[in-house]
Formats: C-alpha cells, structure tokens, sequence
C-alpha cells in the first residue's frame, strides 16, 4: 500500500487545492485499508469508525498541509494514529477512575487457528503502550524516530516498548509459534 496509480495521484492533487469531491473518492477507494489500520491501532470496531471519521474530519481541514502526494496515507494513518493515543490515554483515565483492574474492552475475534487471527488477539490482547507501538513499527514501517517524534517519546522509551511487546507477543504466542 502506498503506491498510487498517475490518476490516483492526480486526485490527491486535487484535494490539496480543495476539491473534497476528489478527497471523498481517495479516501473511498482506500476505505479498506484505513479501518483494517484504525483497528490495529485500538483493538475494537466501534473505536476503530469512530477515528476514522474523525481523521477524515481533519483530514479536510488540513489536506493542504500535505507537501508530497505519495504520502497521502502515512499522512492519513499519522492522524489515525494521534487519535488513538489520545484514545487510548482517555480509557486509561476511565478504568483509574473506575478503579476496576477487571475492566476489558470486549474483542470480537473469535477463536480459531489461522494464524493471521492468533496474531491480531495477541497484538490486540497487549497493554495499549505496546500495540501501538508495535503497530507503527511493524504495520506502518515507521522507524523508532518517527514514532518517537509521533507519540513525543523518548526513542530509548520507543525501543524498550518495542521490545518489551515483543516478549509479550513471544510468551501470548508461545516460543515455537511462527508466523
């Protein structure tokens, strides 16, 4: 993902000037792929829609700030990826003030033995910290200095989140799983 076609390319020209028509059908056509981003980075449909529609509001507020076409959804997933945090850090408040350690989004993965599934519930299944992370990492090819910069870490923090959920993932998986 990441490689658009001359008339794709053409539409986000197009939207950087200010035609939200063409902004629509770019973000339409890659419609798939922004969610399938958006629910990586918090773990549950309802969360994953509701970010997207915001990303998608600042996205027409800002679309003019984007310098490089090419860019369009590392820009877009920048902006996904932000929401989440600040997601993410508002549930943290919630369940401190709930002061409920059994408090749990409920997931809506079933069981089963593809491999592609057992990794997203064990992806999905750590602290909120290392999914995103993770996420950014592996899913997003962002390097520990963008992601750094993203989530105004310490790269130091960023590599040993990255680490520890590893290790996370190793033990949820098990030592001889493989994907």
């Amino acid at each position: 993902m990441g490689k658009f076609s001359y008339s794709e390319r053409s539409l986000i020209k197009k939207a950087i000037k200010g035609d939200t028509n063409a902004l629509g059908k770019i973000l339409h056509k890659n419609h798939e792929y922004m969610y399938k981003m958006a629910y990586i980075y918090i773990g549950n449909k309802e969360d994953a829609l509701d970010i997207m529609q915001e990303a998608t509001i600042q996205a027409m507020k800002s679309i003019h700030t984007l310098k490089e076409p090419s860019y369009f959804l590392t820009w877009f997933c920048t902006i996904m990826a932000r929401l989440a945090s600040k997601v993410i850090n508002q549930k943290i408040k919630i369940r401190e003030l709930q002061n409920n350690p059994e408090f749990e989004e409920p997931t809506d993965l079933s069981k089963n033995k593809n491999q592609a599934i057992d990794v997203l519930e064990a992806v999905t299944s750590l602290e909120d910290k290392y999914r995103l992370i993770l996420q950014l990492f592996y899913y997003q090819d962002f390097s520990v200095k963008e992601i750094s910069e993203l989530l105004n870490m310490p790269e130091g923090t960023v590599k040993t989140n990255l680490k520890r959920g590893r290790d996370a993932l190793k033990k949820n998986l098990g030592e001889d799983y493989y994907v």
